[in-house]
């Protein structure tokens, strides 16, 4: 009986350091030492319960441990609510659905062999092979579903919440029944508890598929975005490709043309033959250089876009390697910023304001990239609950800003905001 208490204990520490691991995982640290302060909560809130008995049933205390590790998670790790209180009840949720398979086996087995029903040691067994079950789980979602940092919506947070919560609590009812086994016929033990584990384990199969279809989403979104990408990638390809053929085969006539005019001693109109075509050829120049061809290929477009709607803008980009962020986050970063810049610029040319400036720029630090954008913001950006609002006619925040703060918050960096005469943001992501 000593030895199983010691080594439930032992496992349970385990079973914090692998909780631990899994929400680091998932969401990002804030702080240096988190693991220090996420022991000594998650020791704190278990060992307040027992002394003072505040959860004396399995759902109080499973409300109990998901309102008390949420709070902490809340304060050590990144992600919105609805990520954190995903992953807390998760967490919880496993252990509490593997008890509830485990529980009625492990007590009609005891009621079989004649022997005479220890609840504690039952329960001790019990919660030992649910912490092996758990830490089981969450090492294998932890290795194969990496996809799930941060990178899914609130939306799809609020599905997954309401499915693992209905899970719990239709395991639980189906688990309490066999508090009172003891009054029952030894006979009908071994019919009523199979079956209430079959549906206990399924829930927890439930509980993993869910998971493998947010996966499967997931991916297929990746997969359209880098499709995207690619596309775009090859559209800009295509038009220089285009216009240098154009230009080679044209330089001919070119110089023809511009010999005959000289010949004529026509200078001004040689001089301003010669300009034009120069404009034709920077026109398939890539004016962007960054260092990553993704990023190059992103921004030249866009770059052309806003000189040609008047807007005084400035690119002087450095960007980090592919080791470092991916070039799908990355551009997705840069095409959010620089499209709600243009898009600010463009509200204030609509009411009556100049075409306005965009300056954007970074730097490359040796354990930091710091990027920077900035846009002139003729007309008030709209502010709700800390957030900008979008300029759509729908009061929702902006998507653009929703996905940056998603990038920002996978890199584990830091996003500020700044709304005035021009709109700032600037973005810190660590590089070690």
């Amino acid at each position: 009986m000593i030895s199983l208490a010691i080594w439930t204990t032992s496992l349970g520490s385990i079973l914090v350091v692998y909780q631990y691991l899994f929400l680091k995982e998932m969401l990002g640290t804030k702080y240096r030492y988190t693991f220090l302060w996420y022991y000594l909560g998650t020791w704190l809130y278990g060992h307040i319960n027992v002394w003072y008995g505040i959860a004396g049933t399995v759902w109080g205390n499973m409300i109990y441990l998901c309102a008390c590790a949420l709070a902490l998670n809340t304060l050590l790790f990144h992600g919105s609510a609805i990520k954190r209180s995903f992953f807390t009840l998760w967490i919880y949720g496993i252990h509490e659905v593997a008890s509830a398979v485990l529980f009625p086996l492990f007590q009609s087995i005891a009621i079989l062999n004649g022997q005479e029903i220890n609840f504690d040691f039952i329960m001790r067994s019990v919660d030992l092979a649910s912490c092996i079950a758990s830490i089981f789980m969450m090492e294998i979602l932890k290795r194969k579903l990496h996809l799930l940092k941060r990178d899914f919506e609130d939306r799809d947070g609020i599905y997954l919440v309401c499915i693992v919560t209905f899970i719990c609590v239709t395991v639980s009812m189906t688990a309490m029944t066999f508090f009172q086994v003891n009054d029952w016929d030894t006979e009908y033990v071994c019919i009523v508890a199979v079956p209430h584990s079959l549906i206990a384990l399924g829930g927890e199969v439930l509980n993993v598929c869910c998971i493998i279809m947010l996966e499967r989403r997931l991916v297929e979104r990746l997969a359209k975005q880098q499709h995207q990408m690619l596309r775009q990638q090859l559209e800009t390809s295509k038009e220089q490709y285009e216009q240098l053929i154009k230009i080679r085969h044209d330089m001919r006539n070119h110089s023809l043309c511009l010999a005959q005019l000289l010949t004529n001693e026509n200078i001004e109109e040689a001089r301003h033959y010669l300009e034009q075509w120069n404009v034709s050829i920077e026109e398939g120049e890539s004016v962007i250089q960054t260092g990553s061809i993704f990023a190059d290929a992103l921004l030249n477009p866009k770059y052309r876009q806003a000189k040609k709607l008047g807007i005084d803008i400035s690119i002087q980009m450095r960007v980090p390697g592919e080791e470092k962020i991916a070039p799908v986050d990355l551009c997705c970063l840069l095409a959010n910023a620089l499209d709600n810049a243009i898009e600010a610029c463009q509200r204030g040319t609509a009411a009556g304001y100049p075409p306005g400036r965009i300056r954007m720029r970074s730097q490359i630090h040796p354990n930091y990239w710091v990027f920077e954008i900035i846009n002139s913001a003729y007309l008030p950006v709209k502010r709700h609950g800390g957030r900008f609002l979008s300029s759509k006619q729908i009061p929702v925040s902006g998507i653009g800003l929703q996905n940056i703060r998603t990038i920002v918050e996978r890199y584990e960096g830091v996003l500020d905001l700044q709304s005035g005469t021009d709109f700032t943001l600037n973005a810190m992501f660590p590089l070690s």
